[in-house]
């Protein structure tokens, strides 16, 4: 679960009507004045009506899924996926590259990308050949991620058209309407009403769309990583390099921080394993 973005997208709105409620003499006036339904209609119907005209079908139904995926879990853990290599490339040296063909399926490890990968250099393909193949998958990936945030893109940016829009027909109606006889009063309230709309359509471009495209954004490139790490090692394998070359290579894309981490983390297990090596060595 994502609870970053909960809490953000929660504090944020709270944020906001807490400011709202704050400013208004009363509850029933702000209620008045921020809450009109043909605002809602014109401003986040106008903008997913245009949305639904700007983008593909496929991009549309995608939604729900990309939905999923920006409620997972941050981080990637790029320690797993250097293990997983350096452990394919010490069965590669010892016992060639055909063998990583069987030894693919039984890693801990579950990851297409990375078993797409090893398949290539199982088959004998030149490293050449190899690294043109999983770059165009790469791009192909990144082509299909785009769609994920370009629907919000669109959405995020038909919101203060449609509210300014929405405001114009507000502005239209109050000096179409305008009673010369109540004055600057008629003028105050036909002029808070035209402006909710253009609220509406910062809230939905700025508190809703952007935050959802950049988080979408940051995942796809998190992403991007993990595949690049998965490419450079896998490339290092058919290569024949040795593999503790390998992992100082692919700690690269890790910080020194998580490196220290895993140091300290083997250091443990070995610890432990000494540990039980003494008892049964006293036994």
């Amino acid at each position: 679960m994502n609870i970053s973005f909960i809490i953000g997208l929660l504090a944020g709105f709270g944020l906001v009507v807490y400011g709202i409620l704050t400013s208004g003499s009363s509850t029933s006036q702000v209620m008045s004045s921020f809450v009109d339904l043909p605002s809602v209609y014109i401003t986040f119907g106008g903008a997913i009506a245009a949305t639904i005209m700007s983008v593909p079908v496929k991009y549309l139904k995608d939604v729900p899924q990309n939905m999923k995926v920006l409620m997972k879990r941050e981080k990637i853990n790029l320690n797993l996926y250097i293990d997983a290599i350096e452990e394919l490339a010490k069965e590669a040296r010892l016992k060639g590259l055909l063998v990583l063909e069987e030894k693919i399926n039984t890693l801990e490890l579950k990851d297409e990308f990375l078993k797409y990968c090893v398949m290539l250099i199982v088959d004998a393909i030149e490293p050449t050949k190899v690294r043109a193949q999983i770059e165009n998958e790469i791009d192909c990936i990144e082509a299909r991620h785009a769609s994920a945030w370009k629907v919000f893109d669109t959405l995020g940016s038909f919101g203060p058209a449609f509210g300014m829009l929405g405001t114009l027909i507000g502005l239209i109606n109050m000096l179409a309407n305008m009673d010369t006889a109540q004055g600057a009063d008629s003028l105050g309230k036909g002029m808070s009403v035209a402006l909710v709309t253009t609220f509406y359509g910062s809230v939905l471009s700025n508190m809703i769309c952007a935050p959802i495209s950049n988080r979408l954004k940051a995942k796809h490139d998190e992403e991007m990583i993990t595949k690049e790490l998965i490419m450079e090692g896998v490339l290092s394998i058919q290569s024949g390099e040795n593999p503790k070359y390998i992992r100082e290579k692919l700690n690269s894309y890790i910080t020194y921080q998580e490196r220290g981490s895993e140091v300290q983390g083997d250091g443990e297990k070995k610890g432990k394993k000494s540990k039980k090596g003494r008892k049964e060595a006293n036994a």
